[in-house]
């Protein structure tokens, strides 16, 4: 009966997760030179909410990248979601809501051979947006 149980739910959960799929999928590209910022934007089984990952690849490399040391946030439903290159290698990425799920400082891009090209990340988290009466908030608003 135990091995019924455990035949029953592991036939359960290969089941649930062919049931999750990409309902949509956007790609945006910001070039600079020979390398660019990707941004992927997914809906999971039409969940409502977007998850968006932000990664550095070559320019000429086609899709998404598949190696995690080029992808420097993921998160989702973000507003406002802004990346600007500041430099040859400084990235700037700006939003004024959403979720970061997991964010590092550096990306990491192999152009050709083992020496890899090192991107500096910079989040800035709700920039725009101004609490009433500016910052610091006044006593009456804390």
């Amino acid at each position: 009966m135990q091995k019924l149980l455990i035949f029953v739910t592991c036939c359960s959960l290969i089941l649930l997760q062919s049931c999750k799929r990409v309902t949509e999928q956007t790609l945006s590209e910001t070039p600079d030179g020979a390398f660019k910022v990707v941004v992927r934007t997914q809906e999971i089984s039409h969940s409502g909410t977007r998850n968006v990952d932000v990664c550095v690849a070559n320019t000429s490399s086609p899709g998404f990248p598949d190696k995690k040391v080029q992808c420097f946030l993921s998160g989702y439903d973000f507003d406002g979601l802004s990346v600007k290159w500041q430099g040859p290698r400084v990235i700037e990425v700006s939003f004024s809501s959403g979720r970061v799920s997991r964010f590092t400082n550096s990306a990491f891009v192999y152009p050709s051979g083992p020496v890899p090209q090192e991107f500096h990340t910079l989040l800035c988290d709700g920039c725009g947006s101004a609490l009433p009466g500016g910052w610091p908030p006044s006593p009456s608003v804390r």
